[in-house]
């Protein structure tokens, strides 16, 4: 009875060790850094996974329509990522489409730090509106949220190297302005006859780094502030993954930027019938370094021509379920992917 009681024991162990292995091979290896592209109809949220699984969530989108957008996102967070907090929100600039699905999204999931580029007291863009969005925005975070300038940086936590999260644009101004030294010419590339005066122009620019990759958001800046972060000195440098500006509106994508960063991949977050627009995509299709063109949606006023491939974009009908776009970062740091949703890479890019 002893003898089979140790064999008994030891098959049971040799069981467990077998399903403790099928455990281990089926859980997923994590990617030393991921970025979603989060459908908000238009609006923007872009989430960021670090290495060590710190979050950054960059918008989050439109208020109303019954918590679409703080769902799209906690889905995410949640259950695509399996995260259980945000650690640090920014707010690029107080339109709506940027900042207005925050406080839905504070009651589904826990915020960490909340960033801005400071809080007015009034918006001439929006007086009324502004007042019911700032009023919710400060009752998420408890009134207290922390106002960034160019040059400063999102503290992160290293990940076997450094993830550098640094603003190199906000409240008008470009990280290093004022150093007319640099090599960009900018003859051919002139400032728009008319200037922004509305937020978008003083939205936050965030470039992360991490190893050798590099990723542009500049929020909704328009074209004479992406010039200053061009002309006459390149203030970004290269890089590889560009959140084309302003969903691809007209009044951005300044071509002196683009030129500039040279990315070797862009995506558009646009609606169906925002963003997106055939000028922007004109200066798309003519830089050199691109490789690839993804959208959120197909704008359904436009031709095909006008569009990315149909492969490359994540929701192609105008009534959709909102699906993402997901950037992925191969554990090598020599190369990355941007597929749709949870299917597989659909392009893949070698990092500089």
């Amino acid at each position: 009875m002893k003898r089979l009681g140790l064999v008994g024991l030891a098959a049971i162990a040799s069981v467990l060790a077998l399903r403790t292995d099928v455990v281990r091979a089926q859980r997923p290896v994590r990617a030393p850094l991921e970025v979603y592209f989060i459908d908000v109809e238009g609006g923007a949220a872009t989430l960021m996974v670090t290495p060590n699984r710190e979050s950054v969530l960059v918008d989050c989108g439109w208020p109303g329509l019954g918590d679409r957008d703080p769902k799209r996102i906690e889905h995410v967070a949640r259950y695509v990522l399996g995260l259980e907090r945000i650690d640090h929100f920014v707010a690029t600039h107080w339109h709506t489409d940027h900042y207005g699905g925050i406080e839905g999204l504070a009651k589904r999931i826990p915020i960490g730090t909340y960033w801005d580029h400071g809080v007015p007291e009034t918006l001439a863009d929006d007086p009324r509106g502004y007042q019911t969005l700032i009023s919710a925005y400060r009752r998420a975070n408890g009134g207290k949220s922390r106002a960034l300038k160019p040059g400063d940086r999102i503290p992160l936590r290293d990940a076997g190297m450094p993830v550098e999260l640094r603003v190199v644009a906000g409240g008008g101004k470009v990280i290093g302005e004022g150093d007319t030294a640099g090599p960009m010419s900018c003859a051919r590339h002139r400032d728009a006859p008319v200037k922004d005066e509305s937020d978008n122009m003083r939205s936050l620019a965030l470039h992360l780094r991490y190893g050798k990759f590099d990723f542009l958001n500049c929020g909704d800046l328009t074209w004479n502030i992406e010039h200053k972060l061009a002309c006459p000195q390149n203030r970004v440098g290269k890089v590889d993954l560009w959140q084309v500006t302003h969903h691809g509106a007209p009044q951005s994508g300044n071509p002196a930027l683009v030129e500039a960063i040279e990315p070797r991949c862009a995506i558009i977050c646009n609606g169906p019938r925002k963003g997106g627009d055939p000028r922007t995509f004109a200066t798309l299709k003519k830089t050199r370094s691109l490789e690839g063109i993804f959208q959120l949606h197909r704008n359904v006023t436009s031709t095909p021509m006008d569009n990315a491939k149909t492969t490359h974009i994540a929701n192609p009908e105008e009534k959709c379920r909102g699906e993402f776009l997901r950037m992925t970062l191969d554990p090598s740091g020599e190369r990355y992917s941007v597929a749709v949703g949870g299917q597989m890479p659909t392009q893949t890019f070698a990092v500089r």
